[in-house]
Formats: structure tokens, C-alpha cells, sequence
């Protein structure tokens, strides 16, 4: 191999430490992978302990699973200490854990907003506060918080209070990253539109036929293509991006 830099293999992640939340299945699942693959340690969170030491299975000694319910900042905060502790660093944080319970507007209770926010808004914040210190003692880091299409255009599935989650990591994102960048770190997100998920597979055939309708490639993504751009956004060549999000729908959303 040439020692010219414009030779060097592209989004490379050898020696990395890669936080991956909700990694048991879905888009963290396929992220975890394609971060290994990409040469990335990975350290497999989810409350599906089980799920996620399937994940760890299958990708190797390179991986560890880690239990935590992130609705819980004490424990947001106890799985970062445990992968710097393990690890003896942490390179790239990937907010992905979230649910999208389908909730009515007019009967939403308080417990229905608590645990939406808890789990989509609160734990991405906080597992940011808490990274952000081992991030600048390395010199830098990369955070990539998962927002939705829901919270560019709002829902269309009954679920306002997860609109409104995603909606708020945006602009989280964007003030954090602001105040970061001094230290290297870079905060941008990813917002997936319609994915092959359980939370897609789960909707009746005439929503998932109407859906698929209104994008203009006409078919829902996988979960491989929002990690390809989450693994871009966790390398070195995403260097000018910051406050940044990312439409990954197949053009159902375009700004």
C-alpha cells in the first residue's frame, strides 16, 4: 500500500472504541456490525441483554454486550464508566435506543410522556453529558444521535410524543455540538424514514402499502443503509461535520 494519503482505505475504524445503544436489533444491530467491520471495537448496549450477547456472538471477540435501561440516567451514566473501564477508551457514541409505542393524542397520559422521553430524549442527552468528558481527555470523539423523519414532519403513525423526542434531539444535537467542537468532538444526527424494522413489520399491509407510496423510491430502506452513513459520520472523512442531520428516507422528506 502507497504511503500517499489519498490512498488510504476510507471510513476505517482500527483502534476505535464504538458505543452502540439499543444494539440487541434493528439499525443498532446492523450499526454494530458495520462498525466492526469497519475495524471498530464495539460495546453492544441494550436492555435485551440477551439480544445484545447474540449480536456479541456473532461478531466476535471484538465485541462485549452490556445490559442497561437507559430510561435510567444513573444507569446512562454506570454503562459509559463501564465501556471506558473495559474498552480504556470510547471513540464513537451512537444514540440509537429508542421505542415508538403508538399512543393517540387525546389519550396520552403522563406516564406515556415520561417513558417516551426518558427513554428517546433524556438518555441521549445524558450518555452525551457523560461521554463528552472521556471524548476530550482522548482529544476528540464523534457522537451520532438517531432522530426520525417523525421529527422533521411529525408523525403519521399516532405517536406525538415520539414526534416530538426525535424533534428534540435535533436541536439538543445542534447546542451540544456547539459547545463541544472546542474539543474535537464532533454531534451530528441521522434521521431514518420508513426502515424494515420491527416497529414497520408490526403495521397492517394497506399503512405499510400507503406508506410506500408516498416515497419516491418506493420501497422502505434497510436497516445496512442508515448504519452505512452512521459508520461515514463515525470516521475520520466526516471531519467538517458537525450539528449536521442526515435524511436517510428514500426521498419521502426532503428539506
Amino acid at each position: 500500500m502507497s504511503d500517499d494519503p489519498s490512498m488510504k482505505p476510507m471510513f476505517r475504524l482500527d483502534h476505535k472504541v464504538a458505543l452502540v445503544t439499543g444494539a440487541a436489533r434493528g439499525i443498532g444491530a446492523a450499526t454494530a456490525r458495520t462498525l466492526a467491520r469497519q475495524g471498530a471495537r464495539i460495546a453492544a448496549a441494550d436492555i435485551d441483554f440477551e439480544g445484545a450477547k447474540a449480536l456479541v456472538r456473532e461478531i466476535g471477540n471484538r465485541a462485549q454486550a452490556f445490559a442497561a435501561n437507559l430510561a435510567k440516567v444513573e444507569e446512562c451514566r454506570a454503562l459509559v464508566a463501564a465501556v471506558a473501564e473495559r474498552f480504556g477508551r470510547i471513540d464513537i457514541l451512537v444514540n440509537n435506543a429508542g421505542i415508538c409505542p403508538t399512543q393517540p393524542f387525546g389519550t396520552a397520559t403522563e406516564a406515556d410522556w415520561d417513558t417516551l422521553m426518558n427513554v428517546n430524549a433524556r438518555s441521549q442527552y445524558f450518555l452525551m453529558q457523560t461521554v463528552c468528558p472521556v471524548m476530550k481527555k482522548q482529544g476528540g470523539g464523534r457522537i451520532i444521535n438517531l432522530s426520525s423523519a417523525a421529527g422533521r414532519v411529525g408523525s403519521v403513525l399516532n405517536a406525538s410524543i415520539y414526534s416530538g423526542t426525535k424533534a428534540a434531539i435535533l436541536m439538543i444535537s445542534k447546542s451540544i455540538a456547539r459547545e463541544v467542537a472546542g474539543d474535537g468532538i464532533l454531534v451530528n444526527c441521522v434521521a431514518p424514514g420508513p426502515i424494515k424494522t420491527d416497529i414497520q413489520r408490526n403495521l397492517p399491509a394497506d399503512r405499510l402499502k400507503a406508506a410506500c407510496d408516498q416515497i419516491p423510491l418506493k420501497r422502505f430502506g434497510e436497516p445496512e443503509e442508515v448504519a452505512a452513513v452512521i459508520a461515514f459520520l463515525a470516521s475520520d472523512e466526516s471531519s467538517f461535520c458537525t450539528g449536521a442531520t442526515f435524511d436517510v428516507n428514500g426521498g419521502w422528506f426532503m428539506l
